[in-house]
C-alpha cells in the first residue's frame, strides 16, 4: 500500500457558521492548491461549528494563506479568521512553528505547535 505524502494542515476559525466546504476551499485556493477541507459541524445546532481543517501538499503554500489570511480576512464575522497550524500537521515551516507557538503563549486555548523533538516529517523541515 502507498504511503501518502506528508501534509501541512491549518486550523481555520471565525468562518461564518454557513460557510461551506466549497466557500472555504475557494478563498484557501488562491494561495496554493487545497487537498481537503474539513468543516466542523455543531450536530446540535445542525450548523458549522464556524471553525475548519484545510490541507496543503507544501509549507510554502500552507504559509502564504497564513500570512493572507490570518487577523486580515473577514468571513461576515465581527472577529478576522485566525489561521495557524494545526497542532497534529505533519508539515510545518519554521515560520508556522513560530506563529504556532506566539498564538499559545497569548493565549493558552490556542494548541502549542507540534513536539519539535518528536521525528515527524515537520522536524526535518525545521
Amino acid at each position: 500500500m502507498p504511503q501518502s505524502k506528508p501534509r501541512a494542515r491549518l486550523f481555520v476559525g471565525q468562518l461564518n457558521f454557513g460557510a461551506t466546504e466549497d466557500d472555504i476551499r475557494a478563498i484557501f485556493d488562491f494561495y496554493g492548491h487545497v487537498l481537503s477541507v474539513n468543516l466542523l459541524h455543531d450536530k446540535s445546532k445542525n450548523r458549522s461549528k464556524g471553525s475548519a481543517f484545510v490541507e496543503y501538499g507544501s509549507t510554502g503554500e500552507a504559509d502564504c494563506a497564513i500570512r493572507s489570511l490570518h487577523n486580515r480576512y473577514y468571513m461576515e464575522r465581527d472577529k478576522p479568521l485566525q489561521v495557524s497550524y494545526c497542532e497534529r500537521s505533519e508539515l510545518i515551516s519554521p515560520f508556522g512553528w513560530q506563529q504556532a507557538l506566539q498564538l499559545h503563549q497569548e493565549n493558552s486555548a490556542n494548541p502549542p505547535p507540534p513536539d519539535r523533538s518528536l521525528p515527524t516529517p515537520a522536524k526535518r523541515l525545521l
